[in-house]
């Protein structure tokens, strides 16, 4: 009996644990063609939050994408074409890297080396 007296006041000291630092998520972390080369669409979502207010931007392999002004949470919603693995930042005013991460690409099957088409009437 003492041993579930002993885990029971341990429970709220997790439940209010302090929250990380930072959190960043890009949704879904790959993008899969059906054969190397080929373009792939997918539909990202990419929401970051911190403890501290500030100006963010977030940049698309080295592009600002989007800025959110005395923030701590962001969400940015978007399409993209992708025929590499695309870069993701979150940089502060002063462009310090405060998150990276990367949206894979893959594919299914290996570029053919031959375009010609292969059939025979007879």
């Amino acid at each position: 009996m003492n041993k579930y007296k002993y885990i029971l006041m341990l429970l709220p000291l997790t439940a209010f644990a302090e929250p990380s630092e930072l959190l960043f998520t890009l949704q879904p972390d790959q993008c899969v063609a059906l054969e190397q080369g080929q373009s792939c669409f997918i539909d990202i979502k990419v929401k970051w939050q911190t403890k501290t207010k500030g100006d963010y931007c977030l940049f698309v392999d080295e592009v600002k994408t989007q800025c959110w002004q005395a923030a701590k949470i962001g969400l940015w919603e978007n399409e993209l074409e992708m025929k590499t693995d695309v870069a993701f930042s979150l940089k502060d005013s002063k462009h310090q890297m405060i998150y990276s991460g990367k949206v894979q690409y893959a594919w299914i099957y290996k570029k053919r080396k031959n375009k010609a088409v292969r059939w025979r009437m007879f």
